[in-house]
């Protein structure tokens, strides 16, 4: 891992020349591996205590996340595979698999592999940051900043999509960032990227596109660029077809078949019941997503108590993150859209977040917008980043000040998001609320 780094290509300016220093390129690495260890250390605790509860045998017990469902996908026999909005999914079952036959439990397996993914792509963010030009100290500070928010702990807890959705979404971003210095590298991986953020769920093929767009329209111009992603879609779309055929075979093989019942089936998965407006959206993006409010409880059709984000009651420190972590994002998107280097990647941030924000102000579900956080989760993170580059050849006075500013934001959110959090993994003990079938007890 820590070669694989090392090979990335860091700025090269005055202030910390990575390119000619091999010393500050394998320090960033073992940085990166100590952040994992870091990042694992705090989620791994809070996991596996959630998986000693019964949230992992239901539905719906809270955001609309269906838990046991990926439990399956990832730790049971037989797997589920899921379904067309998560069509290569399955291809992820080994890690929790192999623990599960070295006899750990298969919900502490599934755990612990949310857990894995969770912890690098907080790693990646830190990757991203340092190769988006923030010197090492300012990375820091925003990547423990980024490690505190409320959908990265709760996404690299639950068993859930949208825990490998972040990771992807990340490398994606990450793989943009080195691509916009030398298109030339990392080509193989973009692509491997842009097929797990695809199989993954289906609809985050579009931020690989995006991605692909942006380095190309750099280097060759718009026109080029439009053809440039056309023939990416294609091999994109290739692979997961060919990968899609071998999980999928059987199934595939029944809708040729039965193309009319097929139909049907798929259309039976849209999302359904009310939906919010564009304030709600913003506030569960831009609000929720990094500090957790106080619970909202929703009696759901089938009887299911579900608590979710949605209303703005916080705790003392949130009440104070909140507003101040809006103030941060808006001067760091302003600040990283005028900076000579880092607007081009802004720009694809902000295309992918508009993107997202229009698309589910139509694909959502009984009005929670939690659920979707993670497609958005690092893209608007990111954009109130872009201070730090500007920051880069500044002096220690203005450069201490911002990392203590965010070390402040970091405190503050992680006073109000780590309670949250232990309340959550807590709070399943006992659940009166009928078994989905078939029920996945006595997993432990």
């Amino acid at each position: 891992m820590i070669e694989m780094i090392t090979r990335l290509p860091f700025p090269g300016n005055s202030v910390f020349r990575a390119r000619s220093s091999g010393v500050l390129q394998r320090l960033d690495a073992l940085l990166a591996v100590a952040l994992y260890l870091a990042a694992f250390a705090l989620y791994a605790p809070f996991g596996l205590r959630l998986a000693q509860g019964r949230y992992l045998d239901y539905y719906n017990l809270a955001f609309d996340f269906d838990p046991y469902r990926t439990l399956r996908t990832l730790a049971l026999s037989p797997p589920d595979a899921q379904g067309f909005k998560h069509p290569l999914i399955l291809l992820l079952r080994a890690p929790a698999w192999l623990l599960v036959q070295s006899g750990v439990a298969p919900k502490s397996a599934a755990v612990l592999e949310m857990v894995a993914f969770g912890s690098g792509t907080v790693v990646l963010c830190f990757l991203f940051l340092r190769l988006a030009a923030a010197a090492r100290a300012e990375a820091l500070a925003l990547t423990a900043l980024f490690a505190l928010t409320s959908t990265q702990i709760l996404t690299s807890l639950i068993t859930e999509s949208y825990g490998f959705s972040g990771f992807a979404i990340t490398l994606v971003w990450l793989i943009a960032m080195v691509r916009l210095r030398d298109p030339n590298r990392l080509s193989g991986l973009r692509v491997l990227a842009a097929v797990m953020a695809l199989g993954v769920t289906v609809t985050n093929a579009v931020q690989p596109m995006l991605a692909e767009l942006l380095v190309a329209w750099r280097q060759r111009g718009l026109a080029r660029a439009i053809r440039q992603v056309i023939r990416f879609g294609m091999v994109v779309g290739a692979i997961a077809a060919l990968l899609g055929v071998a999980i999928w075979f059987r199934e595939l093989w029944a809708a040729v078949h039965h193309p009319v019942l097929a139909l049907k089936e798929i259309w039976w998965q849209q999302t359904k019941g009310p939906r919010t407006d564009i304030l709600a959206e913003l506030k569960a993006f831009f609000g929720f997503s990094f500090v957790a409010p106080h619970y909202s409880w929703l009696m759901l059709p089938e009887g299911t108590n579900m608590r979710d984000f949605r209303q703005s009651a916080f705790a003392l420190p949130g009440s104070i993150a909140a507003p101040a972590w809006l103030a941060f994002w808006m001067v760091g998107t302003v600040a990283g859209l005028r900076h000579h280097r880092y607007r081009w990647i802004a720009l694809g941030l902000l295309a992918a977040t508009a993107f997202n924000l229009l698309f589910h102000t139509h694909f959502q579900f009984r009005g929670s917008l939690f659920i979707y956080a993670a497609h958005l989760h690092f893209t608007i993170f990111a954009l109130g980043a872009g201070l730090a580059p500007w920051l880069a050849g500044q002096s220690r006075r203005l450069r201490g000040a911002y990392v203590c500013v965010v070390l402040a934001l970091a405190a503050l959110i992680g006073a109000n998001n780590l309670p949250i959090a232990a309340q959550f993994v807590s709070g399943f003990d006992q659940v009166d609320t009928p078994c989905p079938a078939p029920c996945a007890d006595g997993l432990g």
